[in-house]
């Protein structure tokens, strides 16, 4: 005579396999840490005090960033000695919202969301090029 064993359920292997699982860590938090704009309206004028050192933090050339803001904020303006002056009262939130609208089109990768990236002119097109992971994504050039 054949003895049958009992099999375990379906929820006691799925918790031995939970157990046996190696532990993981979180995921890494992105490294970016962008400066707080520093900003004030001046009349029908607003000026951003600090878009160099945005500019800097993001790893991206300072006029880049402005003509983003241009667009963006639909308006004229000036750089000088890298502060922004664009005509037009925008809050300062709104501004932030634009830096971070920027910083997820021209700066974080598409593939592994890491800021390790540059751009890159080839022909008529930009290239957005990760270092981490080596992807190519196109992105729309800034005339």
């Amino acid at each position: 005579m054949i003895r049958k064993m009992a099999l375990p359920s379906y929820e006691e292997m799925l918790n031995t396999l939970y157990e046996n699982l190696p532990k993981t860590e979180q995921k890494e938090q992105i490294r970016l840490e962008i400066p707080e704009l520093k900003s004030t309206i001046s009349g029908n004028r607003t000026i951003i005090y600090n878009l160099e050192t945005v500019a800097k933090a993001v790893r991206r050339e300072l006029s880049h960033v402005f003509k983003f803001l241009l667009r963006e904020l639909a308006t004229t303006g000036t750089l000088k000695n890298g502060e922004a002056i664009f005509v037009g009262k925008f809050r300062n939130d709104f501004l932030a919202a634009k830096i971070k609208k920027y910083v997820s089109e021209f700066v974080l990768c598409k593939q592994c969301g890491k800021p390790d990236t540059h751009l890159e002119k080839v022909g008529s097109a930009t290239l957005l090029i990760c270092e981490a992971c080596g992807a190519k994504e196109s992105v729309r050039t800034l005339k």
